[in-house]
């Protein structure tokens, strides 16, 4: 599937935004002691892939190769699966305005299924070329990113914060907008 370059352009500047949304909290965060890694841990996966379904959306794609992206998303999912299972066996308060780990490692896999499963320019990662294989795992990813991603819509209630880390709206529409993304490019390719 290729893109019209406006829209391709669009969605790029949509998800670099996201990603800067991620990188803000981040320099936020160094600044209050205490912050939580967990929550450091969210924002750097967000970074990651507001910058990946960026250059996934650009035209011109991007100057990192395949194999980098899915390593990043290999082991974000890999920390986030690992953050959900210690969870459940020693239960914290749940933060409310993120998702689960679960949801975080859903994210991530949805990434790897658009870098594995669709082809792409064989130098690096850019537009994609093509629809994606596995189509019922496809399908599977864009209901279980909708289902995770209920907790977020539960939290757009949320009144405003009194700055960036602590706005639960803001933080939960950031994510919420990143999991509709990556299921509607999803479903687009299917």
């Amino acid at each position: 599937m290729v893109l019209p370059a406006g829209v391709g352009w669009l969605g790029a500047a949509v998800f670099a935004a996201l990603g800067g949304y991620g990188v803000a909290r981040l320099v936020a965060a160094a600044s209050r002691p205490g912050y939580p890694g967990a929550h450091r841990a969210v924002d750097v996966a967000h970074v990651l892939m507001g910058a990946g379904m960026a250059v996934m959306l650009s035209p011109v794609g991007g100057p990192l190769p395949m194999a980098a992206w899915q390593t990043a998303f290999l082991l974000v999912a890999a920390w986030f699966v690992g953050a959900w299972a210690h969870g459940l066996r020693h239960p914290v308060e749940p933060v409310g305005w993120h998702g689960s780990g679960l949801h975080h490692a859903l994210g991530a896999v949805a990434m790897l299924y658009m870098l594995l499963a669709v082809p792409h320019p064989p130098s690096a990662w850019g537009p994609h070329t093509g629809q994606a294989a596995a189509p019922l795992l496809g399908w599977a990813l864009v209901a279980l990113l909708a289902v995770s991603s209920v907790p977020l819509v539960r939290a757009l209630r949320c009144p405003a914060g009194p700055d960036l880390l602590r706005c639960r709206r803001t933080a939960a529409g950031a994510q919420l907008a990143m999991s509709a993304g990556m299921a509607g490019m999803i479903a687009t390719l299917l």
